[in-house]
């Protein structure tokens, strides 16, 4: 996962909710790193937050960002690690926080994703790399929502084959997996157009995306990156996360400036998938997830419905096509 160096938190609200004297103001521009004089009396909560997103700040699940091993039924640690809560946290904190806070995040984060955890590898321009392979080839706006109309047609229609039942099981597993794909796909085709036809929305997206606005730029690097800028953006939409909301909210908020319907329907949706994808269709604990026909059927119309309300907001502020 290439990050910024604040976008490891899923819910925004968190380092908002320290006060201004938990940041060191020395590490201004790295992975937030807290004012220990603070931290020291700081109360249990604030305690809490802030070696949370010390760590999340370092360290991510390797579903995210290490590749797996099939053969050896193992994640490869290509990028260092793998790191250990019970042996970063109190080589951080120890004497600065208590080690009953500094046990319960341990315990919450092997409950979360154990005691194997990937580095996080900070963003860079080069890491935005635009290849031309993936590029979009999109001619309307409306696009977006036609193509993932017919996706989530064309992956409803599996769930009509017949055949061994252990293979129909697997079949509705994928077709789940194929529309969260699908919803995606949307989001991303939605914002590339956007770029691809409106100047303002590289320039609305430059200035307010973190993983962008804040990268160094040497003087004499000026004018190359202006006369790629757009190539720029649409390379780090195709390294983008599309189901990471915390990044595809400010693309709509601050690049496409709509206001986008709630996320939140889809984040239960979203960990099945992740069991379908990275665990052949287990839970962390090895039980096999159970998908419905109908459940199938809820997803794809919320999919459909969400896409249309963006769709509608966009034609709304922008005044019909472009």
């Amino acid at each position: 996962m290439i990050m910024g160096w604040n976008d490891h938190i899923d819910d925004g609200n968190e380092l908002a909710n320290l006060p201004p004297e938990a940041f060191n103001p020395f590490d201004v521009d790295g992975p937030f790193d807290p004012n220990d004089h603070w931290l020291e009396s700081a109360d249990e909560v604030d305690q809490a937050t802030a070696v949370k997103c010390w760590f999340y700040a370092r360290y991510c699940d390797p579903a995210h960002e290490t590749p797996y091993n099939t053969r050896e039924g193992g994640y490869l640690f290509i990028h260092g690690g793998p790191y250990d809560p019970a042996v970063v946290l109190p080589d951080r904190f120890s004497g600065i926080v208590s080690d009953e806070i500094i046990q319960d995040i341990i315990d919450d984060l092997y409950s979360e994703v154990g005691d194997k955890w990937a580095p996080i590898r900070y963003a860079h321009f080069d890491d935005f790399d635009y290849d031309e392979r993936f590029d979009l080839q999109l001619h309307a706006r409306n696009e977006p929502l036609d193509k993932l109309k017919e996706r989530l047609e064309h992956a409803q229609l599996v769930l009509t084959l017949q055949g061994d039942e252990n293979a129909r099981r697997l079949a509705i597993n994928l077709v789940f997996g194929a529309a969260i794909a699908a919803f995606e796909a949307f989001l991303w085709e939605t914002v590339d157009y956007s770029v691809e036809n409106d100047d303002d929305t590289v320039r609305n997206i430059v200035t307010n995306i973190p993983a962008l606005k804040d990268q160094p730029m040497k003087l004499g690097e000026i004018f190359e990156k202006h006369k790629n800028l757009k190539e720029q953006v649409k390379g780090y939409l195709q390294n983008l996360i599309w189901h990471k909301w915390d990044k595809v909210v400010p693309l709509l908020k601050f690049g496409l400036c709509i206001e986008p319907p709630s996320f939140k329907p889809f984040d239960e949706p979203i960990l099945k998938r992740h069991d379908i994808v990275h665990r052949s269709g287990h839970d962390k604990s090895g039980k096999p997830i159970s998908v419905t026909t109908s459940e199938i059927t809820e997803l794809c119309q919320k999919i459909e419905q969400f896409a249309i309300d963006i769709n509608s907001r966009l034609a709304e502020r922008r005044g019909g096509d472009f």
